[in-house]
């Protein structure tokens, strides 16, 4: 489910969402991904049952200004956006007012995920300011009962402070557009109404997506074993689209064709930003294999990870539908 407040032609990512190719494969690829997801720092606030980074061990970190600023350049040069995000909260890097403000100087468009609870009045009016086209609030669940069971350590009511804060420093400003994103299991479909959820919290946001969770990358873990029956989404392998879409850079420039990967297997990792362009790793015969192998194809089940991977949003099937109509 999506809802705009103001439409559709209010997202400042409607440049994306609308572009013919979105959604599709590329015969050949596009010259340049048009999202590049970068990792601000993959640790964590919180401890959410159906994330992937419980699996990522000792190996911390934040990404520094210098790497940040390589990549924004080619980004800029080539004519791409940056979400912020990856397996951390982007508001735990104490130059994250910095990384922002660098990134619109150079005319990138950019979006922040978060998990909300760390937002600062400060951070926010360093955002507006600096012209963030985007901050999203990541949630899990349609009530406040759901969320506390999927984010341990997370608590609703002070992320409706937060988004509150956000709301209030923005004011009449457009930017940055506030949206929440939330994912839901059959359970808890099926316990509360997601109209209900929209309802909520239209009042201080922009935009509101229900998307359906995924537990399979985590499902070795016995806190999760008991809820695989769960999903509310077909767990049938489809050709993926992501892979002609937009490509990750890891906290320590590592970069990688897949945003599922928190392991940074061997078998999604293209190069280092120190040592490949972001164009390159893009072209890479190893990347072009792997669109083959999933993204013409539905060879899953001999990937790592793209074996427990399942399309699980149907948010902007509106877009697509569009464009083809």
């Amino acid at each position: 489910m999506l809802y705009y407040k103001h439409g559709p032609e209010s997202d400042p990512f409607a440049f994306i969402y609308t572009n013919p190719g979105w959604l599709r494969d590329y015969d050949p690829p596009r010259d340049f991904p048009f999202w590049v997801n970068t990792e601000p720092t993959n640790i964590c606030n919180l401890d959410c049952i159906f994330c992937s980074r419980q699996m990522i061990g000792p190996n911390l970190g934040r990404m520094d200004f210098p790497l940040m600023k390589k990549v924004t350049d080619e980004v800029a040069e080539r004519g791409g956006s940056i979400r912020m995000a990856g397996w951390g909260e982007p508001l735990l890097h104490p130059e994250i007012i910095d990384h922002v403000a660098y990134i619109k100087q150079q005319g990138v468009s950019l979006k922040i995920y978060t998990n909300g609870l760390l937002l600062t009045e400060a951070q926010m009016r360093a955002f507006v300011d600096a012209g963030l086209d985007e901050l999203q609030f990541s949630m899990q669940g349609l009530n406040a009962e759901q969320y506390h069971f999927n984010r341990k350590k997370g608590n609703y009511e002070a992320l409706r402070e937060k988004i509150n804060l956000a709301h209030d420093v923005r004011g009449a400003s457009k930017r940055p557009f506030l949206s929440i994103l939330t994912s839901a299991l059959k359970s808890e479909f099926e316990a509360a109404d997601p109209q209900a959820f929209i309802d909520e919290w239209a009042p201080l946001v922009d935009k509101v997506a229900v998307d359906f969770t995924n537990l399979n990358f985590v499902g070795h873990m016995d806190r999760v074993k008991p809820h695989l029956d769960d999903h509310a989404m077909d767990l049938v392998h489809v050709p993926c689209v992501d892979i002609f879409l937009a490509i990750e850079v890891a906290w320590n420039g590592d970069i990688s064709m897949c945003g599922q990967d928190a392991t940074h297997h061997p078998e999604h990792v293209l190069g280092n930003v120190s040592d490949m362009t972001l164009h390159e790793a893009w072209h890479s015969a190893k990347m072009n294999q792997h669109r083959e192998d999933v993204g013409r194809h539905t060879r899953h089940d001999q990937k790592a990870v793209c074996k427990n991977c399942y399309p699980n949003t149907l948010k902007y099937e509106g877009f697509k539908a569009e464009v083809a109509s």
